[in-house]
């Protein structure tokens, strides 16, 4: 009986940790930028790797085509929602955010929401990019929009 006893914790055991293994890899899988529906959070002093002067990888058959928002669309919320056409080709792996120069957020599918911005003018910048997170493709979409209170 003692045997079975310990068989059965020994099974338990085993299973438990195998799915907590598998939590822990699809936690790392998952984007952590990201609240809700893939949607993004703001996430200060991460800035477009153009701007530090990094070189960008050739797009290997990826694109980014942004659908909303739209040129020169208004929303009267600190929440825009984010939908694109993604097609990663060869070395693309997700989209990463651009709010006027600031990642915003990574996503994997194609639709999330940009939050926490402030009133005014922005140009959003959306960028293929590898699954490394760091590699950004030279294919990438822009779009100006507005948000007023």
């Amino acid at each position: 009986m003692v045997r079975s006893m310990k068989r059965n914790l020994i099974t338990v055991t085993t299973v438990t940790l195998a799915a907590l293994g598998l939590m822990v890899s699809a936690c790392r899988d998952h984007d952590t930028g990201h609240s809700g529906h893939d949607s993004s959070q703001s996430r200060s002093g991460q800035t477009h790797q153009a701007q530090t002067g990094a070189a960008l990888s050739p797009t290997e058959g990826a694109s980014v085509k942004t659908l909303a928002p739209t040129k020169d669309q208004v929303f009267t919320s600190d929440q825009v929602p984010l939908r694109f056409e993604l097609v990663k080709g060869k070395a693309g792996h997700h989209t990463h955010a651009y709010v006027d120069g600031e990642l915003m957020g990574m996503f994997k599918s194609e639709k999330g929401t940009l939050t926490g911005l402030k009133p005014g003018k922005h140009t959003l910048e959306l960028r293929v990019v590898a699954s490394d997170h760091k590699t950004e493709l030279d294919a990438a979409d822009k779009v100006e929009f507005s948000v007023q209170k």
